[in-house]
């Protein structure tokens, strides 16, 4: 008999403080699932599988999601070689924060957080004079704007030029007449931003020349000429609350689990490390209180600020990465007793409630926060001082449903929020609001549940999201499908359907989200 059944029953408890479910086919599955995945990223590593920096969002993305596979594992099984390991792994990670490296962001910073580049930031390329001062900064957004080059072509000799940005994947993006004369209607920034176009995203600020001082009466400056070339982008250093949030999460869950009846599960080195594990946690977390934003009916979430070289700068972040950065707030009003981390915590999960539309007894939610800037889109001002984002004058309205790979960290806060002890954190969630999304993934999320009643010969497989109208998922999104395990006790028949969809293996290349969703099927299963 497992743990949970599918009958009406109380709220449950935390997950950390329940006793061990019996060992049943879907936890011996998980743990293989699990050690073969670690296997794989690890067989070849000296690191343990651990980057020394998060430059490519490797920690953030990756690593994060096996800390969260190894701290579930040490919950189900007891086992303090699950800690240890998952110690090991946190003290490389902490290893490679930008104040231990003496990395600086954007802003010169070497902040107690995990910065990153590449793929994830606007990316810069600096076109000079004549002279070789940078006369001219010309910025792409993601995506792939590391792969971005910005060509620079003078026209008939003359003091005008051609800008082409081109690069891998990206549509080319070429503007005409272009001068670095401030004084003159073509002026180079005002020109890119008229002819910004969302596809593209490309923006241009002018720079003044060094040390002038305006021109002489006596003798009027030459004109300022662009120096041809082709000329690469610099990704900008930014630390990312998400990733942040995804870090941090499994190192406070880990110093929680030691401090709960469950600490026997800890041995005594790890445990003798926890002090400094939290004290980590808390100044990752505040390091990011400039970007937290309250919203009205008390909700709550973070945002990028309008000068913050990212594509989305200004906007909130998407739902579930501001949730990233909620569990780990949940984690630490239940260790500090603080009452802003609780508060904030219960500010994001009310933006989620909120987001919670119900249809045929199932939950539908966006992807983005339906009171944000993406959600519902803007228009250029006419003054990028006034747009509210340097990179982006104007974006459409971006209303997709959640998607269900992203919805794991959704899924994940929303059980945690709940289940958390009375008083560690201000009541939101009720039971109805996890059978409406438990409803969810039986309702809109599987199609073809031929494994469960329908056509024998037909395999369900999750859809792309959660609206019910979905694209069918891929086979990488099939391996997801044990983000929704911890809902079972909310849907007499998920778990049967959970399995019915779990694939035998993940498909190749392996990725740290599938250590998660095998300890996940371990821990749940």
């Amino acid at each position: 008999m497992t743990l949970i059944s599918g009958r009406s029953r109380p709220r449950p408890r935390a997950p950390w403080s329940l006793p061990l479910p019996t060992r049943t086919r879907g936890h011996r599955f998980g743990v293989r699932y699990f050690h073969h995945v670690e296997h794989e990223l690890t067989k070849d590593s000296d690191t343990f599988g651990v980057p020394g920096d998060n430059e490519n969002g490797v920690i953030g993305w990756g690593t994060s999601w096996r800390m969260q596979g190894y701290l579930l594992m040490a919950e189900r099984t007891g086992n303090p070689v699950y800690a240890g390991r998952l110690a090991g792994i946190v003290d490389r990670v902490l290893a490679a924060r930008d104040d231990e490296r003496g990395s600086r962001d954007h802003r010169g910073r070497s902040a107690p957080v995990w910065s990153t580049a590449g793929k994830f930031t606007a990316a810069t390329a600096a076109v000079p004079d004549e002279s070789g001062a940078v006369a001219l900064e010309v910025t792409v957004c993601p995506p792939r704007a590391v792969d971005a080059v910005v060509t620079v072509a003078p026209e008939d000799g003359g003091d005008r030029f051609t800008l082409t940005v081109t690069g891998k994947g990206r549509p080319a993006c070429t503007v005409e007449g272009l001068s670095l004369d401030p004084a003159d209607p073509r002026r180079a920034d005002r020109v890119l931003y008229e002819a910004y176009d969302q596809r593209t995203a490309v923006t241009g600020r002018l720079l003044a020349r060094d040390g002038a001082q305006g021109p002489s009466p006596l003798r009027p400056p030459a004109p300022r000429r662009v120096r041809a070339g082709e000329y690469p982008v610099q990704p900008a250093r930014v630390a990312l609350a998400a990733q942040t949030g995804m870090i941090a999460y499994p190192i406070a869950g880990l110093v929680r689990l030691a401090r709960t009846g469950r600490s026997r599960a800890v041995p005594p080195a790890v445990r003798a490390r926890l002090d400094g594990y939290l004290d980590a946690v808390r100044r990752a977390v505040a390091a990011h209180d400039h970007q937290w934003q309250s919203v009205a009916d008390r909700r709550g979430c973070y945002r990028w600020l309008p000068d913050e070289p990212v594509s989305f700068a200004g906007a909130e972040l998407p739902t579930n990465e501001f949730l990233a950065m909620g569990r780990t707030l949940v984690h630490l009003a239940a260790l500090t007793g603080e009452e802003e981390y609780a508060e904030r915590a219960a500010a994001m999960a009310r933006s989620l409630k909120a987001d919670l539309a119900r249809r045929d007894g199932a939950a539908v939610w966006p992807y983005w926060p339906a009171f944000g800037r993406v959600h519902n889109g803007w228009t250029a001002t006419g003054s990028p001082a006034t747009d509210g984002s340097g990179v982006r004058p104007s974006y459409a309205p971006v209303t997709a449903p959640e998607d269900v790979t992203h919805a794991l960290i959704d899924l994940d806060f929303l059980h945690l929020y709940h289940c958390q002890p009375p008083g560690t954190v201000p009541p939101v969630f009720t039971d109805s609001d996890l059978r409406a999304v438990a409803t969810t993934f039986t309702r809109h999320v599987v199609a073809g549940q031929g494994a469960l009643g329908g056509d024998p010969g037909q395999r369900p497989r999750m859809r792309h999201d959660v609206s019910g109208d979905g694209r069918p998922g891929t086979d990488r999104e099939q391996a997801h499908v044990a983000a929704w395990l911890p809902l079972r006790a909310w849907s007499p028949e998920l778990a049967a359907l959970v399995l019915a969809v779990q694939p035998a293996a993940p498909p190749p290349p392996v990725m740290g989200v599938d250590t998660y969703c095998g300890a996940l099927l371990a821990r749940w299963g």
